[in-house]
């Protein structure tokens, strides 16, 4: 641990646990203590917008106080659908699905190769499927198959797959049904997502990787290539600097859009000795 900080880390055994978050608000997350910290996690991707709890509650609020909340049809599936065509121009169809045993099943089905991510997966010139990061100009334009990591406040939303070509889709399974409260919510949050992408500005903020030339970097995401018991070692020496880093080596780290320097200034220095021993 750097010296002169002292050690506010949540440790478990030898294992690295994530702090009990109670509030959670932009990129950061407060724990029971009163503590805040930077979060390079970003719940897998799905907060690459931060956490907006105000979102949140003004789609909860409109949504289902109209009792839109059961897995009906609504308007919802077609204004979803128009926004994803706008995202991913060129890809024929999109499916929702609920079941994580029907997408490995239809991503088994194109191909037994494991599902490439452009953010740590290495870099290949053709891959069947792979997952679509936001921020990233590598991989995703040429697979059969697509599956966005979309910002949605929570793991409970259903996977979107884009589908390249028109037979492919013909033979896949239907889309499945999905509350359109949900349905809102991802809306609202795609929308939001175009709009940050549209922006120069915002792009170019979200690719300052501070981590770059540390750790292997594309973009805002990274992965250290530490062993799995240097990382824990670095994870919970992060957390008593007041950053939380995935819960394992294996998945990628996101730089938060929004953080000052002093957030992460004693935490650059640690990974800074963890990449010089690295290897």
């Amino acid at each position: 641990m750097l010296e002169g900080v002292k050690d506010t880390r949540h440790v478990e055994g030898e294992r690295y646990t994530m702090p009990i978050v109670v509030r959670a608000r932009s990129f950061y997350l407060y724990d029971r203590y009163g503590l805040r910290y930077v979060d390079f996690f970003q719940n897998h991707g799905r907060a690459v917008l931060g956490h907006r709890p105000e979102l949140l509650q003004r789609s909860i609020k409109s949504t289902a106080s109209r009792g839109l909340i059961s897995e009906y049809p609504s308007v919802f599936e077609g204004r979803l659908e128009k926004l994803l065509a706008r995202l991913f121009p060129d890809y024929a169809e999109f499916r929702l699905y609920a079941d994580a045993h029907v997408v490995r099943q239809v991503a088994m089905e194109v191909s037994s190769d494991p599902i490439y991510d452009p953010a740590c997966s290495p870099l290949t010139d053709h891959h069947p499927v792979s997952i679509w990061r936001p921020y990233l100009e590598v991989g995703g334009a040429d697979s059969e198959l697509l599956f966005p990591i979309l910002p949605f406040p929570g793991s409970f939303i259903p996977q979107v797959v884009c589908i390249k070509e028109q037979a492919l889709a013909d033979e896949m399974p239907p889309s499945d049904p999905v509350s359109p409260l949900l349905l809102d919510l991802l809306i609202k949050t795609v929308a939001t997502l175009i709009r940050s992408l549209e922006s120069d500005e915002a792009v170019a903020k979200r690719k300052s990787n501070p981590l770059a030339g540390l750790f292997e970097t594309r973009g805002p995401y990274g992965i250290t290539h530490l062993s799995s018991s240097r990382y824990r070692e670095f994870a919970r020496e992060a957390l008593g600097l007041k950053v939380v880093l995935p819960p394992s080596a294996d998945i990628p780290f996101i730089t938060p859009g929004e953080y000052s320097k002093g957030d992460v200034a004693l935490f650059l220095k640690l990974a800074e000795q963890y990449a010089l021993t690295n290897g």
